[in-house]
């Protein structure tokens, strides 16, 4: 919005002086437009008064914005240490507050619960393990899950191999999403008298067990070889 032209003492210090160019540039990072400017309804406060009001407000909004976010990831970064050390059901909201050391009432703000950590790093994480470049095979997109879990990347092992009831519902959420399409076909065609309902959960809980077994007994293997076998159990094809 242009500036109207129009001579008076407020427009001169907007124009002329070199503090408000500055706060007009801040205004113009922070979204702000001088069309509020001219539109606002306190038209009783002197101009220059308004445009220093308004640029320290933003500055204040942009700081907290920042304190908010170190907070949140002061009190995310303390709750994927402790799943480090300790299983989640173990970890209290209290060890959490001591960790990122904030105050209680802080951590109430940002999180209800420990459980909505949990779902945060459960979005966090399915987000990355899940996406599948388009020119990789069932095996080896397969495969990069497994190694992703054998490197314990985000804490996801121990949520597995704890059976944390939570993540294991998203898991199969996400695999019923990304992994059974890739097999239900030909799934499908072998077994046509078989529910689908059923080679879906077939599909789903076999990978889990593969995974868990893996990780637990298998590690002598690569991660190709374990899909190699989950693959040649399900009689599909792994190209």
């Amino acid at each position: 919005t242009q500036i109207q032209e129009k001579s008076d003492p407020d427009r001169m210090f907007c124009l002329h002086n070199p503090i408000s160019f500055v706060i007009i540039d801040s205004w113009t990072s922070c979204s702000l437009s001088l069309s509020n400017i001219h539109n606002r309804k306190d038209r009783g406060k002197p101009f220059r008064v308004y445009v220093t009001e308004q640029f320290v407000l933003s500055v204040h909004m942009t700081a907290q914005d920042r304190r908010i976010t170190k907070t949140r990831k002061a009190i995310y970064q303390a709750f994927l240490q402790l799943l480090n050390q300790k299983d989640y059901e173990a970890i209290t909201v209290q060890e959490i507050i001591d960790l990122a050391d904030v105050g209680r009432s802080t951590f109430y703000s940002h999180y209800e619960s420990k459980e909505l950590l949990l779902d945060e790093l459960c979005q966090k994480l399915f987000h990355h393990l899940f996406e599948r470049a388009e020119h990789l095979s069932p095996q080896d997109y397969l495969a990069h899950i497994s190694q992703h879990f054998k490197k314990n990347q985000d804490h996801v092992t121990s949520l597995l191999l704890s059976k944390n009831d939570y993540f294991i519902r998203q898991l199969r959420k996400e695999l019923e999403h990304d992994v059974y399409p890739m097999v239900a076909d030909e799934l499908i065609k072998t077994h046509p008298t078989i529910p689908h309902s059923y080679l879906k959960h077939l599909v789903v809980t076999n990978f889990i067990e593969t995974l868990s077994w893996w990780l637990k007994k298998g590690k002598s293997y690569t991660e190709q070889e374990v899909t190699q076998f989950y693959l040649e159990i399900l009689k599909v094809g792994s190209n």
